[in-house]
Protein backbone atom coordinates (compact mmCIF):
# COMPACT_ATOMS: atom_id res chain seq x y z
CA UNK A 1 0.00 0.00 0.00
CA UNK A 2 1.14 3.53 -0.80
CA UNK A 3 -0.58 6.21 1.35
CA UNK A 4 -0.61 9.64 -0.31
CA UNK A 5 -1.92 13.14 0.26
CA UNK A 6 -4.36 12.74 -2.61
CA UNK A 7 -6.98 10.20 -3.68
CA UNK A 8 -6.23 8.42 -6.95
CA UNK A 9 -9.25 7.93 -9.22
CA UNK A 10 -9.72 5.04 -11.65
CA UNK A 11 -8.37 5.96 -15.07
CA UNK A 12 -6.15 8.72 -13.68
CA UNK A 13 -2.37 8.84 -14.27
CA UNK A 14 -0.13 9.05 -11.21
CA UNK A 15 3.56 10.00 -11.53
CA UNK A 16 5.68 9.04 -8.51
CA UNK A 17 9.23 9.24 -7.27
CA UNK A 18 10.27 6.42 -4.96
CA UNK A 19 13.08 7.26 -2.56
CA UNK A 20 12.23 5.98 0.94
CA UNK A 21 13.90 2.60 1.65
CA UNK A 22 10.57 0.98 2.62
CA UNK A 23 8.99 1.93 -0.70
CA UNK A 24 12.06 0.84 -2.63
CA UNK A 25 11.48 -2.57 -1.08
CA UNK A 26 7.75 -2.38 -1.85
CA UNK A 27 8.47 -1.65 -5.50
CA UNK A 28 10.91 -4.57 -5.75
CA UNK A 29 8.28 -6.87 -4.23
CA UNK A 30 5.55 -5.58 -6.55
CA UNK A 31 7.78 -6.32 -9.51
CA UNK A 32 8.71 -9.71 -8.05
CA UNK A 33 12.27 -8.67 -8.70
CA UNK A 34 15.17 -9.29 -6.32
CA UNK A 35 17.56 -7.41 -8.59
CA UNK A 36 16.87 -3.74 -7.83
CA UNK A 37 19.63 -2.73 -10.25
CA UNK A 38 17.58 -3.81 -13.30
CA UNK A 39 16.22 -0.75 -15.04
CA UNK A 40 12.71 -0.95 -16.36
CA UNK A 41 11.13 -4.37 -16.91
CA UNK A 42 7.56 -4.23 -15.61
CA UNK A 43 5.51 -7.42 -15.20
CA UNK A 44 1.96 -7.30 -16.51
CA UNK A 45 -0.51 -5.91 -13.93
CA UNK A 46 2.24 -5.08 -11.41
CA UNK A 47 1.08 -2.43 -8.98
CA UNK A 48 0.02 -1.47 -5.47
CA UNK A 49 -2.84 0.12 -3.57
CA UNK A 50 -3.08 3.90 -3.13
CA UNK A 51 -5.08 5.40 -0.26
CA UNK A 52 -5.61 8.96 0.93
CA UNK A 53 -4.00 9.92 4.21
CA UNK A 54 -6.68 11.21 6.58
CA UNK A 55 -4.19 12.59 9.12
CA UNK A 56 -0.40 12.70 9.16
CA UNK A 57 2.28 12.89 6.48
CA UNK A 58 3.41 10.87 3.49
CA UNK A 59 7.01 10.56 4.67
CA UNK A 60 7.98 8.71 7.83
CA UNK A 61 4.82 6.76 8.64
CA UNK A 62 2.49 7.16 11.62
CA UNK A 63 -0.35 8.38 9.42
CA UNK A 64 -4.09 7.60 9.58
CA UNK A 65 -5.52 6.33 6.29
CA UNK A 66 -8.85 5.99 4.55
CA UNK A 67 -10.09 2.47 3.87
CA UNK A 68 -11.24 2.94 0.27
CA UNK A 69 -8.57 3.49 -2.36
CA UNK A 70 -7.46 2.51 -5.84
CA UNK A 71 -5.17 -0.13 -7.28
CA UNK A 72 -2.40 1.67 -9.18
CA UNK A 73 -1.06 -0.29 -12.14
CA UNK A 74 2.59 0.42 -12.99
CA UNK A 75 2.89 1.56 -16.60
CA UNK A 76 6.38 3.01 -16.96
CA UNK A 77 9.37 2.64 -14.70
CA UNK A 78 12.95 3.86 -14.47
CA UNK A 79 15.07 2.68 -11.55
CA UNK A 80 18.48 3.80 -10.39
CA UNK A 81 21.13 1.39 -9.07
CA UNK A 82 20.37 2.37 -5.45
CA UNK A 83 16.67 1.47 -5.83
CA UNK A 84 15.28 4.96 -6.23
CA UNK A 85 12.79 5.11 -9.07
CA UNK A 86 10.57 7.29 -11.19
CA UNK A 87 7.39 5.67 -12.38
CA UNK A 88 4.03 6.42 -13.90
CA UNK A 89 0.98 4.49 -12.75
CA UNK A 90 -2.67 4.48 -13.78
CA UNK A 91 -5.61 4.06 -11.42
CA UNK A 92 -7.20 0.73 -12.32
CA UNK A 93 -9.91 -0.41 -9.91
CA UNK A 94 -11.37 0.69 -6.58
CA UNK A 95 -10.37 -1.33 -3.54
CA UNK A 96 -11.53 -1.54 0.07
CA UNK A 97 -9.12 -2.33 2.87
CA UNK A 98 -10.60 -5.09 5.02
CA UNK A 99 -7.60 -5.31 7.36
CA UNK A 100 -4.50 -3.22 7.88
CA UNK A 101 -1.39 -5.27 8.57
CA UNK A 102 1.80 -4.19 10.31
CA UNK A 103 3.84 -1.56 8.43
CA UNK A 104 6.75 -3.96 8.20
CA UNK A 105 8.71 -3.34 6.07
CA UNK A 106 6.14 -1.04 4.39
CA UNK A 107 2.35 -0.40 4.62
CA UNK A 108 0.41 -3.58 3.82
CA UNK A 109 -3.25 -4.53 3.89
CA UNK A 110 -5.78 -7.17 2.99
CA UNK A 111 -8.04 -5.73 0.28
CA UNK A 112 -11.08 -6.55 -1.79
CA UNK A 113 -11.97 -5.20 -5.21
CA UNK A 114 -14.96 -2.87 -5.45
CA UNK A 115 -17.06 -2.58 -8.61
CA UNK A 116 -17.20 0.79 -10.29
CA UNK A 117 -20.64 2.43 -10.50
CA UNK A 118 -22.06 1.85 -13.97
CA UNK A 119 -24.36 4.27 -15.74
CA UNK A 120 -27.80 2.75 -16.25
CA UNK A 121 -30.89 3.93 -18.14
CA UNK A 122 -32.21 5.72 -15.04
CA UNK A 123 -28.97 7.73 -14.77
CA UNK A 124 -28.74 8.88 -18.38
CA UNK A 125 -30.75 12.12 -18.12
CA UNK A 126 -28.85 13.28 -15.01
CA UNK A 127 -25.51 12.45 -16.62
CA UNK A 128 -26.41 14.58 -19.65
CA UNK A 129 -27.42 17.42 -17.32
CA UNK A 130 -24.14 17.12 -15.40
CA UNK A 131 -22.16 17.22 -18.63
CA UNK A 132 -23.91 20.42 -19.66
CA UNK A 133 -23.17 21.97 -16.25
CA UNK A 134 -19.50 21.02 -16.54
CA UNK A 135 -19.18 22.49 -20.01
CA UNK A 136 -20.91 25.67 -18.82
CA UNK A 137 -18.42 25.92 -15.94
CA UNK A 138 -15.43 25.50 -18.25
CA UNK A 139 -16.85 28.08 -20.69
CA UNK A 140 -17.36 30.54 -17.81
CA UNK A 141 -13.78 30.07 -16.64
CA UNK A 142 -12.50 30.65 -20.18
CA UNK A 143 -14.60 33.81 -20.52
CA UNK A 144 -14.25 35.47 -17.13
CA UNK A 145 -10.83 34.24 -15.99
CA UNK A 146 -8.86 33.14 -19.03
CA UNK A 147 -5.65 33.03 -16.98
CA UNK A 148 -7.20 30.21 -14.91
CA UNK A 149 -8.53 28.23 -17.86
CA UNK A 150 -6.77 24.93 -18.57
CA UNK A 151 -4.74 24.60 -21.76
CA UNK A 152 -6.98 22.90 -24.28
CA UNK A 153 -10.43 23.20 -22.71
CA UNK A 154 -11.69 19.78 -21.61
CA UNK A 155 -14.83 18.42 -23.19
CA UNK A 156 -17.39 16.40 -21.27
CA UNK A 157 -18.76 13.91 -23.77
CA UNK A 158 -20.85 10.96 -22.60
CA UNK A 159 -18.88 8.77 -25.01
CA UNK A 160 -15.83 9.29 -22.76
CA UNK A 161 -17.46 7.43 -19.89
CA UNK A 162 -17.36 3.93 -21.33
CA UNK A 163 -14.38 2.62 -19.34
CA UNK A 164 -14.37 4.35 -15.95
CA UNK A 165 -17.71 6.16 -15.87
CA UNK A 166 -17.89 9.56 -14.18
CA UNK A 167 -14.34 9.21 -12.88
CA UNK A 168 -13.28 10.14 -16.44
CA UNK A 169 -14.89 13.58 -16.06
CA UNK A 170 -13.75 14.05 -12.47
CA UNK A 171 -10.07 13.69 -13.42
CA UNK A 172 -10.42 16.80 -15.64
CA UNK A 173 -11.59 19.02 -12.78
CA UNK A 174 -9.63 20.82 -10.03
CA UNK A 175 -11.14 18.75 -7.21
CA UNK A 176 -9.67 18.72 -3.70
CA UNK A 177 -8.67 15.54 -1.84
CA UNK A 178 -11.81 15.38 0.34
CA UNK A 179 -14.17 15.61 -2.65
CA UNK A 180 -12.08 13.09 -4.58
CA UNK A 181 -12.26 10.67 -1.67
CA UNK A 182 -16.02 11.16 -1.34
CA UNK A 183 -16.42 10.46 -5.05
CA UNK A 184 -14.23 7.35 -4.77
CA UNK A 185 -16.43 5.98 -1.99
CA UNK A 186 -19.69 6.37 -3.95
CA UNK A 187 -21.35 3.07 -4.81
CA UNK A 188 -23.91 4.43 -7.29
CA UNK A 189 -23.89 6.86 -10.18
CA UNK A 190 -26.60 8.90 -8.45
CA UNK A 191 -24.26 9.42 -5.48
CA UNK A 192 -21.41 10.39 -7.81
CA UNK A 193 -23.60 12.94 -9.60
CA UNK A 194 -24.60 14.47 -6.26
CA UNK A 195 -20.92 14.88 -5.30
CA UNK A 196 -20.01 16.39 -8.68
CA UNK A 197 -23.02 18.73 -8.60
CA UNK A 198 -21.71 20.13 -5.31
CA UNK A 199 -18.19 20.36 -6.76
CA UNK A 200 -19.37 22.32 -9.80
CA UNK A 201 -21.45 24.64 -7.61
CA UNK A 202 -18.44 25.33 -5.38
CA UNK A 203 -16.04 25.85 -8.28
CA UNK A 204 -18.47 28.18 -10.02
CA UNK A 205 -18.89 30.24 -6.87
CA UNK A 206 -15.11 30.54 -6.52
CA UNK A 207 -14.80 31.79 -10.10
CA UNK A 208 -17.65 34.30 -9.77
CA UNK A 209 -16.47 35.73 -6.48
CA UNK A 210 -12.82 35.81 -7.47
CA UNK A 211 -11.42 33.44 -4.83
Amino acid sequence: MFPLGTALLPGEPLPLRIFEPRYRQMLADCLDDDDQESAAATPRDAGFGVVLIARGHEVGGGDVRHDVGTFARIENLMRQPDGRASLTCTGATRIRITEWLLDDPYPRAVTEALPEPRIGPDDHARVIELGLALRAFVDEVATTRPEAAPVGLPDFDVADLAEHGLFEWATRLPIGPADRQQLLECDTVAEQISVLDDVVEGLTAMIRFGR
